[in-house]
């Protein structure tokens, strides 16, 4: 099978998890106008227990097997791969197959706990998607272990189209029976999504690996949990303190005596974190890019590229992340209404003001992405789940003392100071090891004030009638704004220019008026940007 780049392989997956996490959001957002509310709440209470069943059963499976694998092929150990496989495929159907039973059986003591006790049917719709994850995986990891990335992408794809599709038809057909058959339908869709993506990539396996299942599976020694079990564990902090959350929130609310906890949960955990996160897909992109080129640097010892390469990659999260800060927190009363327009007037209202509350957290969580990948490049995984559980923590017992006084909103401000908390530990060991970098502060100090003016642009769409036209009006004004205090503070160079959309064609226009030349000669060769 023909290899790619890393670069190339690197940009394909980026491209596809982005593509597909917005799909995701977009999937989401219709979820939410089909079910409510309260319907999301209970769509959002089932998926921490699910995703920590994944994290501890299958999701290291493809990284773990690709390393394998490509270590027998650098080998030559062709025949090798195919026990590798087997092994592989062997350990996920009875991680699945548990994982699926024990989900069922745990259906009604998590819906109890939760103080749901309907939701146990939709626990049950769900766990069939845990057998063909874990299968899928496998295959997954036998195509990044050859190289072809396209694969593990295309099936992100699919899977997130195939449950957008079904999941709004189950809705829609099951809402007659009633509210928590209509939250089933939708979680059924998932484990018919994953079922279609395991047919997709089992297919391409098919085709990929002719000549290779025609050998004799030969041992080898690589052990398939030498490597598994520790990156198993690295993954398992976010979805503990999501599964966590999702049996404290409600009950607290509950016994704080307010009104309509599962609606508030599910504002919170559906519509509010789907618009934070989808513009944190462009930073996780950037986080994805970054490891090998960190990893590269420090086999040579290069710490001088090590420092260049995380602060342009810091700068360009932060230069990212800046408009969509501003406009959420401006705009997030007109984005609810226009993407949430079945929600009543008093949860449309809670939505935006959330919405405006958590909108820091597209700044916070893109920079703790960035920083814990260019921590991990470096060699230190230990430190940096250190710091996100420290976070953890103290989120957990913030919302124990806070949320049964102030109410939901107090989850909301626990979550900031979570990933605030793990920021600011990173960006400790960050400097510990790397050393401060004077000219990164500045060029943030600029991006900064590029967002204060960009406010200001933005700030008369109040005056304008229509939802649609403010929001229009906010993103060409402010994207214009923006962009246009960026070149006149000086707060990009021209490689910079050249990482953003359709950024070639707008570093060689700008070169051509001069701009950068400009620059060379203002900075009189320094390089500011960094």
């Amino acid at each position: 099978m023909k290899k790619r780049s890393l670069a190339c392989g690197a940009i394909i997956l980026a491209v596809c998890s982005i593509l597909a996490k917005v799909l995701g959001g977009v999937y989401r957002i219709a979820l939410t106008s089909a079910l409510g509310a309260e319907g999301i709440g209970y769509y959002q209470l089932v998926f921490p227990f699910f995703a920590l069943v994944l994290a501890i059963g299958s999701n290291a499976i493809p990284v773990t097997l690709s390393r394998q694998i490509s270590g027998e092929l650098a080998l030559g150990g062709d025949a090798s791969v195919r026990w590798l496989t087997r092994k592989a495929l062997a350990y996920a159907v009875g991680a699945g197959l548990v994982g699926a039973i024990f989900t069922v059986a745990l259906s009604r003591l998590m819906s109890g706990a939760q103080s749901q006790v309907g939701v146990y049917i939709c626990y049950i719709a769900v766990a069939p998607a845990i057998i063909f994850v874990a299968v899928a995986n496998v295959f997954k990891g036998w195509f990044l272990g050859h190289g072809n990335t396209t694969p593990a992408g295309i099936s992100q794809i699919v899977e997130v189209v195939v449950k957008l599709a079904i999941g709004l038809l189950l809705v829609g057909a099951m809402q007659s029976r009633g509210l928590m058959q209509a939250v089933a339908g939708g979680l059924l869709a998932v484990s018919i999504s994953e079922f279609v993506s395991l047919a997709a990539v089992f297919i391409w396996y098919l085709v990929a690996s002719k000549d290779e299942r025609k050998l004799k599976p030969q041992p080898c020694n690589n052990r398939f949990f030498s490597t598994f079990l520790p990156i198993t564990a690295s993954g398992l902090i976010f979805p503990f303190i999501s599964f966590i959350d999702s049996i404290m929130v409600v009950n607290l609310l509950n016994r704080g005596g307010f009104e309509n906890a599962i609606s508030k949960y599910g504002i919170l955990t559906g519509p509010v974190a789907s618009l934070i996160n989808m513009p944190i897909v462009l930073a996780m992109s950037i986080s994805v890019a970054i490891v090998p080129a960190i990893a590269s640097a420090m086999s040579g010892y290069d710490v001088v590229s090590v420092k260049s390469k995380t602060a342009s990659s810091i700068k360009m999260c932060f230069l990212i992340s800046m408009p969509f800060f501003v406009g959420m927190i401006l705009t997030s009363a007109s984005l609810t209404r226009l993407l949430y327009p079945t929600l009543n007037e008093g949860q449309q209202n809670l939505t935006a003001y959330l919405l405006s509350v958590m909108s820091v957290n597209v700044l916070v969580l893109s920079m703790l992405e960035v920083f814990n990948a260019v921590l991990q490049g470096i060699g230190r995984l230990k430190p940096v789940l250190i710091n996100i559980a420290i976070g953890g923590v103290i989120k957990i017992i913030l919302e124990l003392i806070f949320v049964p006084r102030f109410g939901i909103v107090a989850s909301g401000l626990s979550t900031i100071a979570f990933y605030l908390i793990a920021l600011t530990l990173n960006g400790m060991q960050y400097n510990r090891l790397v050393g401060k970098n004077i000219n990164l502060f500045k060029s943030i100090s600029k991006i900064l004030l590029s967002g204060a003016i960009m406010s200001l642009a933005v700030a008369p769409f109040v005056f304008i009638a229509g939802d649609i036209y403010r929001v229009i009006y906010a993103v060409l004004a402010g994207g214009l704004a923006y962009f246009a205090s960026l070149l006149i503070t000086r707060a990009v160079d021209e490689k910079e220019v050249a990482m953003l959309p359709l950024g070639d064609k707008l570093s060689r226009l700008l070169t051509k008026l001069g701009y950068f030349k400009e620059r060379k000669d203002y900075d009189n060769g320094s390089s500011v940007g960094m």
